[in-house]
């Protein structure tokens, strides 16, 4: 079962990245396997991910927002 899945269209950005081709290349296939239209829902998708397990950034995150409140 793939971890990440098609979602439905939101407001987006575009960004212009440099990536291995190698890695490019596997991100492709996983979408192929996975059928997620483009890479572009890939990388929002893990970067949600990253951002969603990594402790210190949401500490930090929780810091700033609180901050912007106070």
């Amino acid at each position: 079962m793939p971890i990440i899945k098609a979602k439905l269209k939101q407001e987006k950005e575009q960004i212009r990245v440099s990536i291995d081709s190698r890695v490019l290349e596997k991100i492709r296939d996983y979408c192929e396997w996975a059928k997620i239209g483009k890479p572009d829902e890939f990388f929002e998708q893990a970067a949600e991910f990253v951002l969603s397990k990594d402790k210190d950034w949401q500490a930090q995150s929780n810091k700033a927002n609180k901050a912007q409140i106070d």
